[in-house]
């Protein structure tokens, strides 16, 4: 073997430069190890894409759920004020809480 075929051999030559040169067998590992690292990159590359829109969907329903329990603490100290106080103050403490945080709850039916 020249030393230009042992130069190639232990170079990082792209595989291209090896056809000819070196055995196919070595030819074919240095192709197969170029396009895995290609592959490998990409597949890591989407994967890391995936992960970070993941990511921020739970970043998004964290942030809702601590909205969530915000509200349920606010209503929850209303109510336990609320059934301490007489009806007119009880009334304006739970009308208060359902002022503090909109959209929260349904209306009542009424019958």
């Amino acid at each position: 073997m020249s030393a230009n075929e042992l130069a190639l051999r232990f170079s990082s030559a792209p595989a291209e430069q090896l056809i000819g040169v070196l055995p196919v067998l070595e030819v074919k590992e240095a192709l197969r190890s170029e396009v895995e690292e290609d592959v490998l990159d990409d597949v890591w590359q989407e994967h890391q894409f995936e992960m970070d829109a993941v990511e921020e969907r739970v970043d998004e329903a964290n942030r809702l759920a601590q909205k969530f329990e915000l509200a349920a603490e606010t209503f929850g100290t209303a109510i336990k004020l609320a059934i301490t106080l007489p009806y007119v103050g009880a009334i304006q403490v739970l009308k208060d809480a359902i002022e503090d945080n909109p959209g929260y709850g349904q209306d009542p039916e009424k019958g």
